[in-house]
C-alpha cells in the first residue's frame, strides 16, 4: 500500500496573459442553452489574452529544493504528467513522493488556460490529431486501420511499452493546437519562472523547446532542465545555458520514423553548439543503456517509473539551489 503524501500546501493560479481592447465588432444574439431565452453577445470591450493556468503542490520540507516545473508537449496538456492513461502513477506522483515542489502548467490555448477567438495569434485553424496520426507522430508504430486493439497490436513497433488497451484514452486527452501562439506561450513561461525561480524544468517535446528558450530569454531563473524528446534546441548560440545543467532523453524507433531522425539531428546540432559555449549537457538515449521499445510517449508507459527515477537521479548529482519561490504571492494572484 502506497503511504499517503503530506502536503503543506496547494492551490492554483494563472500567470496572467495582456489585455486586449476591442472595437467595431458585430454584436450577436445567442440562445446558450436549448430552450433558452435569447442574449445579447458584445464582443466589443476588454479581454484577456495569452494567460496560463499552474497548479501546484508543496509537500512537507520541500523548501530545500528549487521547485520542479511540469512543462508538456504539443497538442497535450498538464494531465500528461498526472495519471498514465491505463490508470498508474504519472512522473507528477513520483517526484510528490520524493519530495520536489512541483507545478503543472496548462501552456497558452490548452486545457484551462483557454484561447482568445478574436485575436490574430488565433485566426489560423486549430489543429487536432486524430487517432491514426497520433499513433505514427508519437512514434509508437505505423498507421493503424482501425481504432481497435487488434489494429493497435498490428500497427505497434515491437516491444512497444505503451499500454495499447488505454490508446483511445489517451486520445481523449489530446486537445486542439494552433501554429502562431509560440510568443504568448514563452512570455506566459517566463512569467512563472520570474514568479518561482530558479526552478528545475521537466519538460517534454514543445515545452522542452520552451524551457531552453525560456532559459535564454530569463538568466537566472532555470536552475536545470530535464528535456524528454525535445522538439527543438534554443535559438541562441546556448552561452545562457552556460550554468543551467540539461539532460535530454530519448526514447526508441527513432530512426523508423520519418521526421525524428532530421528533429534529432537539428536538435543535436544545436547541443553541440551550445557545449561549446559553455553548457553542460547530457544526452541519455535510452536503447543505448538497454531500455528498449519506448516511444515519445515515455512519460506514460509501463517503465514511466524507472524513467522518473533515472531523471531524479541525474538531478541529486546536480547541485542545485534551495527554493526561494514566492508561493503566497503566487497563490493569491
Amino acid at each position: 500500500m502506497t503511504s499517503p503524501l503530506v502536503l503543506a500546501d496547494f492551490g492554483s493560479f494563472f500567470v496572467p496573459g495582456h489585455l486586449v481592447e476591442t472595437t467595431g465588432a458585430p454584436v450577436e444574439t445567442m440562445v446558450l442553452a436549448a430552450g433558452g431565452v435569447p442574449v445579447r453577445i458584445d464582443p466589443n470591450g476588454t479581454t484577456s489574452v495569452g494567460a496560463m493556468y499552474v497548479q501546484y503542490f508543496r509537500p512537507v520540507g520541500s523548501e530545500r529544493r528549487p521547485p520542479l516545473l511540469f512543462w508538456h508537449g504539443g497538442s497535450m496538456s498538464g494531465v500528461a504528467w498526472e495519471s498514465t492513461p491505463d490508470g498508474r502513477p504519472g512522473w507528477l506522483d513520483y517526484f510528490l513522493r520524493a519530495g520536489w515542489a512541483c507545478a503543472v502548467v496548462d501552456a497558452v490555448e490548452r486545457g484551462r488556460s483557454g484561447w482568445a477567438p478574436r485575436d490574430a495569434h488565433f485566426a489560423a485553424p486549430a489543429m487536432l490529431r486524430t487517432l491514426q496520426d497520433s499513433f505514427v507522430q508519437f512514434r509508437l508504430g505505423t498507421r493503424p486501420r482501425a481504432a481497435t486493439l487488434e489494429a493497435l497490436r498490428e500497427a505497434a513497433y515491437p516491444g512497444c511499452r505503451f499500454p495499447l488497451e488505454a490508446f483511445p484514452a489517451f486520445m481523449h486527452q489530446v486537445v486542439p493546437r494552433w501554429s502562431d501562439t509560440d510568443d504568448l506561450a514563452l512570455a506566459a513561461y517566463a512569467g512563472l519562472l520570474e514568479r518561482l525561480g530558479p526552478a528545475v524544468i521537466v519538460a517534454h517535446s514543445q515545452g522542452a523547446a520552451y524551457a531552453f528558450r525560456a532559459a535564454e530569454r530569463s538568466p537566472g531563473k532555470v536552475a536545470a532542465i530535464v528535456a524528454v524528446e525535445p522538439a527543438q534546441g534554443g535559438t541562441s548560440d546556448g552561452a545562457a545555458l552556460a550554468d543551467v545543467p540539461v539532460l535530454a532523453l530519448y526514447g526508441d524507433h527513432l530512426a523508423r520514423d520519418a521526421r525524428w531522425p532530421h528533429i534529432r539531428a537539428r536538435t543535436d546540432g544545436w547541443f553541440a553548439s551550445a557545449r561549446t559555449a559553455g553548457a553542460n549537457i547530457d544526452v541519455l538515449d535510452l536503447p543505448s543503456r538497454g531500455i528498449v521499445g519506448n516511444s515519445h510517449l515515455l512519460i506514460m508507459e509501463n517503465n514511466n517509473a524507472a524513467l522518473a527515477a533515472l531523471a531524479a537521479e541525474w538531478l541529486d548529482r546536480q547541485r542545485l539551489p534551495r527554493s526561494s519561490a514566492q508561493w503566497e504571492r503566487s497563490s493569491n494572484a
